[in-house]
């Protein structure tokens, strides 16, 4: 395992980056370190990098769906969908590249959609592994098409079928605290956490729940412990959101020293890009003129 490597399992994404560029330039026939390679750009929202590297591992070992999944992920996030569609051929069974395909056929609005069909045929498949693939990708391509008690009851025979899957506990508990539904959310919280099945996804799991539970303090810590895990634009998106309502709600109950502190951190996970950072900012600058007039009354 290179330091790169290390590094990047280890969830440490902007640091592995650069020093993974070096190490694939200078073993430029592993496979595995080009995949790695795609994996961060991809999760650091680095499509147009992660094509390249992605493309060569896949095609050093095209049997292996990983990597054409990472590629195919890369064109997805660049809105290539009709080049993404031409690797159809190349696609097996129901996975995350399945996925991928469903999801450049549902945003082109195709009358044909033979990978959405796969899917929405698979989930009555008679092997539990294909069946599980097919409810979880299918819930995740059409949450926002399908009834929220059609999205449980996908990822819930999801789970039924492979209960040793953490993400699929993971986005079942998720989905259950978005409900509303807090103790079943819970009741899986725990599952994972007495199978010591800690990771990215159960931290956000973790924060949906204590947001249904209007516990935002709870919330923003365990956001903290997922970005421990992999720190990404993805989850200092969610935290620097969560950061913004905690530190604008303290701002509206006069409590300014937490306030500040809050919308300050909010500020140092993003750029002027993100929409959280700005709102940040921008009532940081009233916050900051509302004690300077205060301080001028007296």
């Amino acid at each position: 395992m290179t330091p790169g490597d290390s590094l990047a399992r280890a969830g440490r994404l902007p640091e592995a980056y650069p020093l993974l560029l070096q190490e694939t330039a200078a073993r430029s026939g592993d496979p595995w370190l080009l995949y790695r390679l795609a994996w961060v750009a991809n999760r650091l929202e680095m499509p147009e990098e992660a094509m390249q590297p992605a493309l060569e591992a896949w095609r050093m070992e095209p049997s292996n769906q990983w990597f054409l999944g990472e590629y195919l992920r890369a064109l997805r996030d660049l809105e290539m969908y009709n080049r993404l569609l031409e690797y159809s051929d190349y696609i097996r069974g129901g996975g995350v590249c399945r996925y991928y395909l469903a999801d450049a056929e549902e945003r082109l609005g195709l009358y044909e959609t033979p990978s959405i069909d796969y899917l929405t045929e698979a989930v009555d498949s008679p092997d539990d592994s294909t069946a599980a693939d097919a409810c979880i990708w299918t819930a995740l391509l059409l949450q926002s098409e399908l009834a929220p008690d059609s999205i449980l009851k996908l990822v819930r025979r999801a789970v039924e079928l492979r209960p040793e899957d953490d993400f699929y506990r993971c986005v079942l508990a998720e989905k259950l605290a978005e409900d509303g539904q807090v103790e079943a959310a819970r009741l899986n919280i725990h599952r994972l956490r007495l199978d010591r099945r800690e990771g990215y996804s159960y931290w956000r799991a973790f924060a949906a729940l204590a947001e249904a539970e209007g516990d935002t303090v709870r919330a923003i810590w365990a956001l903290d412990r997922a970005a421990e895990y992999r720190d990404c634009p993805e989850i200092r998106r969610e935290l620097g959101w969560a950061l913004y309502f905690s530190g604008r709600g303290m701002f509206r109950r006069g409590e300014l020293d937490g306030a500040l502190i809050s919308l300050a951190r909010s500020s140092s996970l993003g750029d002027s890009t993100e929409i959280f950072a700005a709102r940040s900012d921008s009532l940081l600058e009233l916050i900051h003129e509302f004690q300077a007039d205060t301080d001028t009354a007296f």
